[in-house]
């Protein structure tokens, strides 16, 4: 099906400053996290570079409760959510797009994926379950992929690369909808039920962020999920392309509405974060750490004290302010920095429904059309 839209909605870009420090501290080799004070552990006197960075906050024109966001650079950004809503910034956010599907306002479109300004992919989080394309900004969309069952509710969609992409929803059958494209998005296949390790009752993943799935370039993927009570929830992984798939416990507890929302991979380590979503609800363990690319999971000795949708790393290659890069992570009641992914700090009540990286910056969506960047102070 193909359907046009695209009302070019122009804004006008503000910002709010809220401003953070991280301090590095090193001594005899070893890095001390957290607020240094001048010393380390062997309290011998060091110098404290910081690195500050603010949320830049700015509207979109939007009052959508806006899920997915995908920065292809930093400046080229979609983002997508309620009432299929699909926007387009090829400024920075300073000014975007509204180019979603016209005559589809049911849906939810949870999940976006661009390749540049004119290529992108969009899923719904629901029934039915779609993933609909675009090569011209947002002109016309092509449906790619449909499923009628109301079990078939994707969750998210990530790439690796231009070509391998992998779509994931609910267990239908007592196995994950597990779908793959070889081709950027042109044609979806799923991947055989028996290959998958069978779910649990009640178990699901969470469409909060498009971020419950993890691809890396070597062939590796990790789907986060929850859903059923248990005092763990699980994520299912293969370490490389041809590799059988498997899963293992994470220590963050599982429910209806809590579990693993959000996985990322940084400085070789990868980050399970999650909780309960219900405002006010008790998340003792909100992030869980893997060392050895997530066989084994043990919880973050200092994690954000509440419920936590998406965590991004910043590289070192990208970060030119902090050697080692460092990790943001974020919900509806704040967000959080950790230089290890283990020790976490927090820095702004305000808080956002998903995160992305671009090049050097970090682009959060939330509630009402919230955008904002976490970009440097200098």
């Amino acid at each position: 099906m193909r359907s046009k839209n695209c009302r070019g909605k122009q804004v006008v870009f503000f910002s709010a400053s809220l401003t953070f420090a991280i301090s590095l501290c090193m001594g005899g080799g070893v890095a001390s996290l957290g607020v240094c004070h001048g010393q380390v552990a062997d309290q011998r006197q060091v110098d404290q570079p910081q690195f500050e960075r603010t949320w830049e906050l700015g509207p979109t024109g939007s009052r959508a409760s806006l899920r997915g966001v995908c920065a292809v650079d930093d400046n080229v950004i979609w983002a997508c959510g309620s009432g299929a809503t699909v926007l387009r910034s090829r400024d920075r956010g300073s000014s975007w797009e509204e180019c979603g599907p016209a005559g589809l306002g049911a849906l939810e479109f949870r999940s976006v994926h661009a390749f540049d300004h004119e290529h992108a992919l969009i899923a719904s989080a629901g029934s039915p379950a779609i993933i609909m394309r675009t090569t011209d900004g947002g002109v016309s969309w092509r449906e790619v992929f449909r499923h009628e069952a109301a079990e078939a509710f994707l969750n998210s969609l990530r790439f690796s690369d231009a070509q391998y992409g992998v779509a994931v929803g609910d267990p239908i059958d007592g196995r994950l909808l597990v779908l793959e494209t070889t081709n950027g998005g042109a044609l979806w296949r799923p991947i055989p039920g028996r290959s998958l390790p069978e779910s649990r009752v009640g178990e699901a993943g969470f469409a909060a962020s498009n971020s419950c799935v993890l691809l890396s370039e070597f062939g590796g993927a990790w789907i986060g999920t929850g859903g059923t009570d248990a005092a763990g929830s699980r994520v299912y992984y293969r370490v490389g392309a041809q590799e059988a798939w498997s899963h293992t416990e994470v220590p963050i507890p599982s429910g209806p509405t809590q579990g693993v929302f959000s996985l990322a991979m940084g400085a070789g380590r990868l980050l399970a974060v999650g909780g309960d979503y219900v405002q006010g609800a008790s998340s003792p363990v909100t992030v869980a750490v893997s060392d050895d690319l997530g066989r084994n999971w043990r919880p973050s000795s200092k994690p954000p004290s509440e419920f936590r949708s998406s965590v991004v790393h910043l590289s070192a290659s990208s970060d030119a302010g902090l050697g080692s890069g460092f990790w943001v992570a974020t919900g509806p009641s704040g967000s959080d920095w950790s230089v290890d992914g283990d020790v976490w700090h927090s820095f702004s009540a305000i808080g956002f429904h998903a995160l992305d990286v671009g090049h050097r910056d970090v682009f959060a969506v939330g509630s009402e059309g919230r955008f904002a960047i976490l970009s440097s102070a200098h």
